[in-house]
C-alpha cells in the first residue's frame, strides 16, 4: 500500500501552533492513522451538551509558498502573492470569528503552514474574543494539493484518517482526501466527527461517481464500527448532491439518507431534508451553471440531534442574491465558491 504522509495534530497556543507528530497503520481495505493521547480512557459520560459546528470548503486556500502541488495558477504566478495571501488570510479569520461556532471544519486547505497561520492570525486578536480556537488538526494525502483542517473549543483527543486504497477497477484509483475521524471531548460526552472531501465530478460525473461510492462505503463502514451509542456527525463537501444519495422512501416521501456499507445501509439523518421528503430551503451551498446544488451536507447518527441549520449568505460570502462570491486569484477578491454551512448540535 502506499505510504501516508504523518498527520499532525495541533493546539492553539499564545502566537505560536504546536504539532505533535501522529504514527501511522494500515489495513486490508483502508489504510489508516491514529493517535490517541495517553490517559484518554475514551469512556462517554452522561448528560447532554449543545454544540454548534460550521462546516465550509473555503476554495483551494493556498498559501504564498510554491511547493509543487499547487494548483497551476497558484505556481510562481505573478497574479498570486504573498499580499494576496495575507489579505485572504485575514477575510477568512474575520468570518470565523463572526459565525464564531465551537467547531470549525473547513475544506481545501494545503498545508498545516496555512493551520498555522490562521492560528497565529486568530492568536493576534485573541484579547477581542471571550472564546478561542484551542485546538485543531489537519491531514492530506502525501503529494496531493489540499487537505481538510478542523478548529475546535472541545480538546482534540484523537483523529483517524481512513484513505481508500483500490485496485480491482478497471480504472486506476484517482488522487482523493481521506475522510478524517476526529473524536472531540465536549465536555462528559464524546463526538465523533467525520470530515469528507469525497472525489470530485471532474473527469466526468457517470465515470467518477465509483470512487466516491468505495468514499460512501468507507464512511458508512466506520460509522457502522463507532456503533449507534455514539454520537456521530459526518459532514464535507461530498460532490454529490444531497438528493443524490440513496434515500430512505415512508409514506411515499424520501425522508432519510441511506449510506451503503458492506455490512448494510445505514439511516443518517440530513438537515437539507424536512421530515414530510421535502427540501429545508430553496437554495443549495454551490451554485453552478446556473442552478443551486447541494454537495455540502451535515448528516448525523447515534445519540444527537441536530437543529438550526442554514446556509450563510452573509457579506462578504454572498451577493445580494445569495449566491457564493468565489475567490478570484486575479483580483484576490471573494471568498469561496461554496457556502458555509452551520448547526446545533444537541448531545443525547
Amino acid at each position: 500500500m502506499k505510504k501516508m504522509e504523518l498527520k499532525r495534530l495541533c493546539q492553539i497556543s499564545a502566537l505560536l501552533l504546536f504539532f505533535e507528530i501522529l504514527c501511522s497503520c494500515s489495513n486490508q481495505f483502508v489504510k489508516d492513522s491514529a493517535f490517541r493521547r495517553s490517559g484518554d480512557s475514551g469512556n462517554k459520560g452522561d448528560g447532554s451538551r449543545k454544540v454548534s459546528l460550521v462546516c465550509w470548503n473555503v476554495q483551494t486556500f493556498f498559501d504564498a509558498s510554491t511547493s509543487g502541488t499547487e494548483y497551476k495558477d497558484f505556481k510562481n504566478s505573478e497574479r498570486w502573492t504573498k499580499e494576496k495571501y495575507v489579505k485572504r488570510l485575514n477575510k477568512l479569520c474575520e468570518v470565523m470569528t463572526s459565525l464564531n461556532p465551537d467547531i470549525f471544519v473547513m475544506e481545501e486547505i494545503e498545508n498545516e503552514a496555512v493551520v498555522q497561520d490562521i492560528a497565529n492570525t486568530l492568536a493576534a486578536g485573541a484579547w477581542d474574543n471571550k472564546k478561542s480556537w484551542k485546538y485543531a488538526c489537519f491531514a492530506k494525502e502525501s503529494g496531493s494539493a489540499i487537505g481538510c483542517a478542523v478548529f475546535s473549543r472541545y480538546e482534540i483527543c484523537s483523529l483517524r484518517t481512513h484513505s481508500l486504497d483500490i485496485r480491482n477497477q478497471k480504472e486506476g484509483q484517482p488522487s482523493s482526501r481521506p475522510i478524517m475521524q476526529v473524536t472531540l471531548n465536549t465536555g462528559g460526552r464524546e463526538l465523533d466527527l467525520f470530515v469528507n472531501h469525497w472525489k470530485s465530478k471532474s473527469g466526468g460525473e457517470e465515470e467518477t461517481e465509483i470512487w466516491r461510492d468505495w468514499q460512501e462505503l468507507v464512511l458508512a463502514e466506520r460509522a457502522f464500527e463507532a456503533g449507534p451509542d455514539s454520537a456521530l456527525v459526518m459532514c464535507g463537501d461530498f460532490n454529490r448532491s444531497a438528493e443524490d444519495f440513496v434515500l430512505q422512501t415512508s409514506d411515499s416521501k424520501k425522508t432519510n439518507t441511506l449510506l451503503r456499507g458492506s455490512s448494510g445501509e445505514l439511516i443518517a439523518w440530513s438537515p437539507w431534508f424536512r421530515k414530510n421528503g421535502e427540501f429545508a430551503q430553496e437554495t443549495g451551498s454551490y451554485y453552478y451553471n446556473g442552478e443551486w446544488e447541494r454537495i455540502d451536507n451535515i448528516m448525523i447518527y447515534g445519540a444527537l440531534e441536530l437543529s438550526g441549520f442554514t446556509t450563510v449568505t452573509d457579506s462578504p460570502l454572498a451577493d445580494e442574491e445569495g449566491i457564493p462570491l468565489a475567490f478570484k486569484i486575479y483580483t484576490g477578491e471573494g471568498c469561496s465558491d461554496h457556502l458555509p454551512l452551520k448547526c446545533f448540535l444537541s448531545l443525547i
